[in-house]
């Protein structure tokens, strides 16, 4: 019995060998498979996760207006200058950096695949509450260069002003947004109505700053040439002032002082009988603004200004302005000897 046993048990196991062979090839062919769709994932991941971030549709309502366009634009990085709901220049050139990083046509204008794009996260204003601490960053700051000097800050001049540049927005726009406010009588608890905006950051590694003299532009891109961050920038007013080519970032101040030097202000210094150098505090109305980020060509830097509503519309005397707020932004972005190439 135990014979017979052991050969059905042959016979069965001879008879189980071709199912098991005739698996292997199916085997073989399922594992490739499976292989080359791992590959070719790795491969594409890429282009598919850059193809995705350019079509995806962004959350928040659609924008009514200028102002909501404005202000959509200067959190997403591309600063249109100063909020004042006007549809100038400045914004045009504010929506073109925006459809450049994000893939879009090339029209400079809100136009349908832009409003795809970009959206308003609400609220789109906030009220702001006046302290105390708010009165003692404000105040009348002298006219003359010398009575500047013996200041122990370079403050705001005023309530209006301070307001209107923590929101990023021109002071005649936030008269006009709380028209019913009396401007003389506000005190500690007064609340103003202003666009809601953080200042923006910069969050992936920057490499390079391209300033477009023609356009009066100052961008910030990644090594991959990834357009970053956009903003206005004033130029000098004389032509052979302006620097062209490839400089380098050199040194990197936050809130800097200012040295009146009358061998370079010389108009100034003749007309208010100025022989000797010497030094204007921090502040936001520092002629250097908050920000002083210096270039390897001798007295040439990106700065920050006390009036940052005309920036791009006015020249300076040779160095690179922005708004207080876009100074800063770019301050956290940059790195020293990080090129800053100038363009016609």
């Amino acid at each position: 019995m135990a014979k017979k046993k052991t050969a059905r048990r042959r016979s069965k196991a001879r008879k189980r060998k071709p199912r098991r062979t005739g698996k292997r090839p199916l085997f073989w062919l399922i594992l490739c498979l499976c292989l080359s769709g791992i590959i070719g994932t790795l491969y594409y991941w890429p282009k598919i996760r850059t193809l995705g971030k350019t079509y995806t549709v962004a959350s928040g309502r659609a924008i009514v207006d200028t102002i909501e366009l404005q202000i959509a634009l200067a959190r997403e990085g591309f600063s249109p200058g100063a909020i004042d709901g006007v549809t100038g220049s400045q914004t045009r050139l504010a929506i073109l950096a925006y459809q450049t990083a994000h893939g879009l046509p090339l029209s400079g204008s809100f136009d349908a695949a832009t409003a795809e794009s970009l959206k308003i996260q609400m609220p789109v204003f906030t009220q702001r509450r006046l302290s105390q601490q708010d009165f003692l960053q404000s105040g009348p700051n002298p006219h003359s260069w010398r009575a500047r000097g013996q200041l122990a800050r370079m403050r705001y001049n005023s309530i209006l002003e301070m307001v209107a540049e923590q929101a990023q927005s021109d002071p005649d726009f936030i008269a006009q947004l709380n028209r019913d406010l009396n401007w003389a009588q506000l005190t500690e608890g007064s609340e103003i109505l202003v666009p809601r905006l953080h200042a923006f950051r910069v969050h992936s590694p920057a490499a390079y700053i391209q300033i477009q003299l023609s356009k009066r532009t100052l961008q910030v891109f990644s090594a991959e040439n990834r357009l970053l961050f956009h903003s206005p920038v004033s130029i000098a007013r004389r032509v052979d002032k302006r620097p062209s080519g490839e400089l380098r970032v050199k040194v990197r101040v936050d809130q800097p002082n200012y040295t009146f030097n009358p061998a370079i202000l010389s108009g100034t210094a003749q007309r208010e009988g100025i022989t000797r150098k010497f030094i204007i505090q921090p502040g936001p109305n520092n002629p250097v603004g908050s920000v002083w980020i210096g270039l390897n060509l001798p007295s040439y830097g990106i700065h920050g200004t006390p009036e940052p509503e005309k920036v791009g519309r006015t020249e300076s005397s040779g160095c690179f302005r922005l708004a207080n707020w876009n100074a800063q932004t770019l301050l956290d972005a940059v790195s020293i000897n990080m090129p800053v190439y100038v363009e016609p």
